[in-house]
């Protein structure tokens, strides 16, 4: 995880997964209360479910983050952790095709709920929900979703993907001369 100050009372944190802990992590480098955030997830894999509702948990309270469906029975919703004190700070996350799995999951609950705007690219459309182990007679083990994720609004993410605010592409070019589009229209928004 990298952090800077784009500008006056703006932080920049680029998270590369919901590994166990990030959600700490982003939350220590946001202990002096900045009045905005740019979370920048593109290329971010994924992770841990918990590790979303509990950044999440920062920015509101007692909203569902998503449903996780048996294929048989009634959804669950998923909610924030509301344990996390809220930031009371504005929020853009920049997102491309590399952010998946949880990295969506965090996405479309900011676009859904409206707690910022979404910058950059469409996300991947890989997210099945969390996996279960099964040992196999050869000793391998095949994992599969046991249940299906639904977005907030209990719409389907995977194979679809979850559409930006702001199409912002990176280009050959913007790495070649070092601009990011994704950080320009972010301070712009801010």
């Amino acid at each position: 995880m990298t952090s800077r100050k784009l500008a006056d009372g703006v932080a920049y944190i680029q998270l590369p997964g919901f590994y166990e802990g990030a959600a700490d992590q982003v939350l220590a480098k946001l202990r002096d209360k900045p009045k905005a955030v740019v979370l920048d997830l593109r290329g971010n894999g994924g992770g841990s479910p918990r590790e979303v509702t509990r950044l999440l948990g920062a920015f509101a309270h007692g909203k569902i983050t998503s449903y996780f469906c048996p294929l048989k029975g009634d959804c669950v919703p998923n909610r924030t952790d509301d344990s996390v004190p809220l930031l009371g700070a504005r929020l853009v996350v920049l997102t491309d095709r590399g952010c998946a799995s949880a990295c969506e999951d965090f996405s479309a609950v900011v676009r859904d709920i409206g707690l910022g705007t979404l910058v950059g690219t469409r996300t991947a459309g890989a997210i099945s929900g969390p996996g279960e182990g099964y040992l196999l007679d050869d000793g391998s083990v095949l994992l599969l979703p046991r249940v299906r994720h639904l977005g907030p609004a209990r719409e389907i993410i995977d194979t679809i993907g979850v559409p930006v605010d702001h199409y912002a592409p990176m280009t050959a070019l913007d790495l070649a001369t070092g601009r990011d589009p994704g950080v320009a229209k972010a301070l712009t928004l801010l």
